[in-house]
């Protein structure tokens, strides 16, 4: 059952369950008939969580890269081509850099889609806590591996983090990031069959060569 507007705003759980919430979302995307009912899944999910729990979107998104099967993936990634054609994608709110809001409402906020939204969150921090270096490194893998189980939203995708990083006027990324995101489609365009390459690409953009220790972690989920 779809999510409805008039449903109650949702809260995050201490501990959600990311599977299952996951499931859910290929459920869907699997057994919708349309393409346009597929990109209003994700849409509606989008708007019934808000700006405030993007995150959590993120978090679904993630899960399905990490432990959805190749068929799941193409699913949920046929639905982000659908909404990267028709300019719907399920996109989160960012303030624009050095700006304290994190409001919806307020001036300069700029809508970016997942994998654009979890590096700027990551490397440009306002309100919400970001992700710490591992946790950001396993999670930008999940997204980018999803994505790429459908070739034509890899090519697509490519193009918009490119737009992203073209655009020095809405003053939503800083110029570090913008270079990052460059550098992360140029990788990810030449080959989508590692996602640890562009995601490297982007590390070593953003921080240079102080990656030292970045590998020697354990995993853990994505909070």
């Amino acid at each position: 059952m779809l999510p409805r507007l008039s449903d109650p705003a949702p809260t995050l759980r201490a501990q959600p369950d990311w599977h299952a919430a996951a499931q859910w979302l290929i459920d869907g995307c699997v057994h919708l008939p349309t393409a346009a009912q597929r990109v209003e899944l994700l849409e509606r999910l989008c708007n019934a969580l808000g700006d405030t729990l993007y995150p959590a979107l993120l978090g679904v998104l993630c899960a399905v890269g990490e432990r959805g099967t190749r068929q799941a993936q193409q699913a949920v990634a046929g639905a982000l081509l659908e909404g990267l054609c028709s300019g719907r994608v399920p996109s989160g709110g960012r303030p624009a850099w050095g700006a304290s809001s994190h409001r919806p409402e307020a001036p300069g906020i700029r809508r970016l889609g997942p994998v654009e939204y979890l590096c700027a969150w990551y490397a440009q921090p306002a309100d919400a806590a970001p992700p710490s270096a591992p946790a950001f490194d396993r999670a930008l893998r999940s997204l980018l591996g999803m994505v790429s189980a459908a070739e034509p939203a890899r090519m697509l995708y490519c193009d918009r983090l490119r737009a992203a990083a073209d655009d020095p006027l809405s003053g939503t990324l800083a110029r570090g990031t913008r270079d990052a995101l460059r550098r992360l489609a140029e990788a990810w365009e030449s080959d989508g069959s590692n996602p640890q390459v562009p995601v490297d690409a982007f590390l070593q953009a953003l921080h240079g060569s102080g990656l030292q220790g970045l590998r020697q972690w354990q995993p853990a989920r994505l909070s």
